[in-house]
This record gives C-alpha cells, structure tokens and sequence, in this order.
C-alpha cells in the first residue's frame, strides 16, 4: 500500500477539517481582518462527497461531552469524541510545521484512514463541485450567530502552513504582449542577454526604451477580463508592470501597494483615481475567486463556494464569506500579491543565444541543452513562454504574464 506524501498545504488541509471539527466552532474576521468575537459559525457537520463515497461527520453532545458520529452514507461507522480530535488536531499541526516542503505523516494516515478519508485533501465529486463552487475544500452545515439559520457550503482553504496558496494562476494564454518602442537587434540582443532576472530586463527597456500597450495574449483572457470592465486589461496591464518595476518601484508586489500606484498613474485618466483603482482590482479579485480564469470562456456567473477558511501560521482559523462586501473582497486583496510564474524553456534559450551573440561566437551544445532540456535529457516544458524579447516583422516585442498569490 502506498504511503501518503502530500505538501504541507495539502497536510494543511486534513489539520483544518480534524480542527474544525473538534472545535465546532469557527470565528469570522472584522473590516481589519482580525478575529470577531461576536462573529462566528457553530459547526453541525462537515461533508466529504467524493466520486466514489460520501462520508458524513455530525457533531453530536450528551451528558455534556461533545462528540462526533462518521457516517458512510446513512451507517456509523466511527463515533470519536471531540477532545480527542482536537489533540489529534494539535500533533498534526506540528508535524506540519517539521516538514521540509512535504513528505509523510504516519501516524496522522492512520488516523485519518481510521475515519474513512483517502487523503488528507477532498477530492469533490462534480456533482458537490457544482453545487458549492469549483474551489470547495471543505462542506460545512453550520448555524449562523448573526441569524441562527442552517446553511451547507463550500469553503476553500487558504493556508500559511507552506507555500502560498494561488488565487490567480498564471497559463500560457494568461498576461499581455508589448511592443518596445525604439529597439533594434542591438537592443533585443541587450535584452535577453540580460533577462535571467526578468527585473533586470525590465530596467533596460524602462532606461532605453518604451513599452506599447497591445493586448492580452488571448482572446479567452481578453474576453473575460471584458466581463470584469470594459477596460479592465488595460488596468491589469499595468498593475502587472508596477510589480515588475517598470515606473521604478521596488517589490511593490503587495495589491494595495499597486493600487496606490496605480492611482497615482492613472493608466485611463479617471476623475477619481484612488477609489476607482481599487475597486476594480477587488473586482478581479473577487471574480478569480468566482472562477474566472485565463484558460477558458467565462460567462460572469459566479461558482461561488462559502468563503476562505484563512489558516494562521500559528494554527488559528477565520472565516470570510464570500459575498460581494467590503470585508471579504478587502480580504483578497490585503491578503495577495502579483508573483512571477516559470518562465518557460524558451526564456532560458534566449538568454543564453543573445549572450553567445554579444561575445561574437557561437552558442556552444552545452549552453543550448542546458537551457532547452532537463537533467535527465527530457525537454523543459513550455510553461509560461514569456519575459523574453522576440522578433515580429521589423518590430520586437515582449509578452509578460503574471499569477496571484496569498501572501
């Protein structure tokens, strides 16, 4: 049998349901996204509906000890008892804090086995996927404190455990295509030279030349970025070239640190550009979370699940619902930043043919398999195939892409 070896991300996940579960209770997160005491949802149940079983974990309380029935279908088959899964809860965190990027956990796949789980992550069903949004980690029934009514959702989990999480992901059809105004081969050859570091690419075209707007690299993309606003590329654009640097600002990846930027540019010349700014970037945020991606049409209907599950890097658990309100999409974009995806294979080939030509020789075997091909031989995959300039007719231009990231 084969042992579980899952990222610290995924282990992240099994920590929140085996918490939440045995706390039965989850706190909400107030306009500064701290803790609301007076905010919170009671926990009923958590739901795993998988394509090939559906378990169901009801909290239960007698003689005034909180305990849980695993239900396979309509049949118990475990009955554990709260206490016990919060310190099982406990241990899991701090073994997920001891791994080094990932591995595996024994005694947690035995434990979770033991209450019928296949994998610390949920693997939805398509019918669940549907019902309570493409992005569920987690079905929740649960009792409001603001109304006391009864809902079942989907919550996506974000956690701080590992790696930050991908709100946006980057494609090969995702971010934009420019024209370097007043570059020749002198200049591409410069360019990619120079490119190992894409900011350092990105000074010398600031420095020596100007950037043309042309659009996305793809019709899907520009289609649905549209549905956003009507100009919401040309926003996103720019908001792209404030984090690599391209108006002179360092590691100003963090969203609200580029729309202040962005306000003060004003790439579209709006009359009020602080709030305007803002509120559009939350706007793509919030449709990202909604499930707008680069890859495929979308119609600007929300698949929305019930919010974020937002897992501290001490352990804690808030919730934001995902309604279309100021807490939840200040959630985003407080909480994200723009990140600089793979390159691609093609970036690397370019370095390294530019270099060959400013030193007037050739590119050697070595140069060229090291940049096209894996150390096992295999060929790098293409990847985001950006942040290199390449020749169009008399004129060279640069396609940069992006992806958005938790913080």
């Amino acid at each position: 049998m084969d042992i579980w070896k899952f990222n610290k991300g995924e282990w992240a996940e099994a920590y929140v349901f085996l918490k939440v579960l045995g706390d039965g209770r989850i706190y909400g997160a107030d306009a500064q996204l701290h803790k609301d005491p007076m905010t919170f949802m009671d926990i009923v149940n958590i739901i795993r509906d998988e394509p090939d079983r559906y378990l169901r974990f009801e909290r239960m309380m007698k003689d005034e000890m909180d305990y849980i029935e695993a239900y396979d279908r309509d049949a118990v088959f475990k009955v554990v008892t709260a206490e016990e899964l919060r310190e099982k809860a406990a241990r899991l965190y701090h073994e997920i804090m001891a791994l080094k990027g990932g591995g595996s956990i024994p005694d947690a796949e035995a434990y979770l086995k033991s209450l019928g789980l296949s994998s610390p992550k949920a693997r939805i069903s398509p019918a669940a996927s549907k019902r309570y949004g493409s992005k569920t980690d987690l079905i929740i029934t649960s009792l409001s404190s603001l109304d006391h009514t009864r809902t079942t959702e989907g919550f996506s989990i974000k956690s701080h455990l590992g790696a930050p999480a991908t709100l946006f992901n980057s494609s090969a059809t995702s971010g934009f295509l420019y024209k370097i105004k007043g570059c020749d081969v002198d200049g591409y050859n410069k360019i990619n030279a120079n490119s190992s570091s894409i900011s350092t690419a990105i000074g010398i075209i600031r420095d020596e030349y100007e950037l043309e707007y042309i659009g996305c690299r793809n019709e899907f993309f520009a289609d649905n970025l549209s549905l956003v606003d009507s100009r919401m590329d040309e926003i996103l654009q720019c908001a792209v070239l404030v984090s690599l640097g391209y108006y002179g600002d360092k590691n100003a990846t963090q969203l609200t640190k580029v729309c202040d930027r962005l306000a003060e540019i004003n790439p579209i010349g709006h009359r009020r550009p602080k709030d305007f700014y803002i509120s559009k970037i939350k706007e793509f945020l919030y449709d990202t979370f909604g499930g707008m991606t680069a890859t495929k049409p979308w119609d600007g209907r929300k698949l929305l699940a019930g919010g974020y599950l937002d897992v501290s890097s001490n352990g804690d658990i808030l919730y934001y619902r995902a309604v279309s309100d100021d807490i939840f999409e200040s959630y985003l974009l407080k909480s994200t930043c723009f990140d600089s995806p793979d390159r691609g294979y093609k970036s690397s080939l370019s370095i390294a043919l530019s270099k060959a030509v400013l030193e007037n020789r050739a590119p050697t075997s070595d140069e060229i398999i090291a940049a096209s091909q894996t150390k096992t031989g295999s060929t790098k995959k293409k990847k985001g195939d950006w942040g290199y300039v390449y020749p169009e007719g008399d004129e060279y231009h640069i396609a940069l892409n992006f992806q958005v990231r938790f913080k």
